[in-house]
């Protein structure tokens, strides 16, 4: 068995993993890379592999990162099937959408594909329920379990048999961050021979997300009383919906004062709706306030900004007031107006709620610089920025080894670190190492190992 990297290692983007097995090839996610320059040229160019032979996807989950270049992979050939749970298909359709809009409408040389692609490629999905095992190819059989990061996230179990000898591979794709509203504690996992781990929070300790939930409260409560504005940056997918869910709580139990609220982002009202369509899929407690009869996503004062005159109208409308806004890494997305105009004022404060890598704008603002580029111009910058980890939908270093260490029987006897930034990834490299006594590996791209 040959394993080879293609995105993801000591970087957080573009996770792409190809297994060579016999006369079976397959990738687990086929992701698009960002925020970097030289990104841009790395998504056009072709794989280093021939799309025509891979016989079958395994998506972990819809974020960009982790979809983004199906289009790219059906264009120059690929025709197998695409394995994931309903409502991953469902998002990935609306996250690879947008990044098309989103290319049309600012110009950007992103995108490599037409709206009837992403019909021919809905159309290789094969949906999967957790819990089912799925056998692929004679030799290679799969099961999903819930990886409780986003709505229909997975965490893929993979058994390959190579003449007499079995091996089950097990791919953490992006693990949740426990406990969280709306989805499920990620599943313990039973035995691997070997693991893929993403690192993304692999070097730190998030906050308690009682800590996250009270700093918002305040920041909010602190926004009223000096009239001010609150802007949270998004994403469109889990973290809109986390938000949405923590205000609702808030307001219906009168812990924060009434502020106008707007969503000013089409993709995640768009997003919200597929998780209303996908309730199946959410933990115990947020069916139940389903069941009672509470809309866990709406609240007082909530405003959708679904066009642009939407949006105008949530930038003039008068303050106090609470943005929610597209991106969550400030990149594109209806960000950069309301930093354009607010950024100057003192009585701005950005909570940054997402991970923000190193040279880019979010980070420029965690460091409170004293002004910041945006489109190319310098724009003075006296708005205070504060972070919350606690809202964060992956796991951190704590819980990343404990659930290492939860899988038995067999242990790992390989362990492959990806999906983190290098430093962070050598980092929970290290500490696995200790526990585990295993052979642990931080990939470099392009990289091949046999198994």
């Amino acid at each position: 068995m040959k394993i080879s990297f293609h995105g993801a290692a000591r970087e957080v983007t573009g996770s792409c993993i190809l297994i060579e097995t016999g006369k079976t090839k397959f990738l687990v996610d086929c992701g698009l890379f960002q925020n970097h320059d030289h990104n841009y040229e790395r998504n056009f160019s072709g794989f280093d592999f021939d799309p025509r032979e891979i016989n079958f996807v395994l998506l972990t989950h819809a974020h960009l990162d982790h979809c983004g270049r199906l289009p790219k992979l059906y264009e120059l050939g690929f025709r197998g099937k695409i394995y994931s749970t309903m409502a991953t298909k469902d998002l990935a359709k609306e996250i690879i959408l947008d990044l098309l809009r989103v290319s049309e409408r600012e110009g950007e040389p992103i995108a490599f594909f037409t709206e009837n692609d992403i019909d021919f490629l809905m159309r290789l999905f094969n949906p999967v329920q957790y819990g089912e095992e799925r056998r692929i190819t004679e030799n290679i059989s799969i099961r999903l379990r819930d990886a409780g990061h986003i709505l229909g996230s997975t965490i893929f179990e993979v058994w390959v048999k190579e003449g007499e000898e079995e091996k089950k591979l097990v791919f953490s794709g992006d693990i949740g961050n426990p406990p969280a509203p709306i989805v499920n504690d990620p599943d313990i996992i039973s035995g691997a021979d070997a693991l893929f781990i993403e690192s993304t929070y692999g070097d730190r300790l998030h906050e308690p997300k009682s800590k996250g939930k009270e700093m918002l409260k305040k920041k909010i409560i602190e926004t009223v009383e000096k009239d001010g504005v609150l802007i949270i940056p998004v994403f469109a997918l889990e973290r809109t919906q986390e938000l949405l869910y923590e205000l609702n709580s808030l307001m219906e139990n009168k812990e924060i004062p009434f502020i106008q609220t707007f969503l000013d982002s089409p993709l995640a009202i768009k997003i919200t709706g597929i998780y209303k369509k996908h309730y199946e899929f959410f933990d115990k407690e947020a069916n139940n306030l389903i069941k009672s009869g509470d809309d866990l996503f709406e609240f007082s004062g909530l405003s959708l900004s679904k066009t642009v005159e939407d949006s105008l109208i949530a930038q003039r409308a008068p303050t106090p007031k609470l943005i929610l806004v597209g991106s969550g890494m400030f990149e594109g997305g209806r960000i950069n107006s309301y930093l354009k105009k607010y950024l100057k004022h003192s009585f701005t404060t950005i909570m940054i709620i997402s991970y923000q890598t190193e040279g880019s704008l979010g980070r420029h603002l965690l460091n409170n610089d004293d002004f910041v580029n945006i489109d190319g111009e310098r724009y003075d910058n006296r708005a205070e920025a504060c972070t919350v980890t606690s809202f964060s939908s992956h796991g951190d270093q704590a819980f990343l080894t404990n659930w290492v260490e939860a899988i038995k029987n067999p242990k790992p006897k390989k362990i492959f670190v990806i999906h983190g930034e290098e430093e962070t990834s050598l980092s929970l490299a290290r500490s696995l190492s200790k526990i585990t006594n295993k052979d642990v590996v931080v990939p470099e791209y392009g990289e091949k190992y046999d198994f």
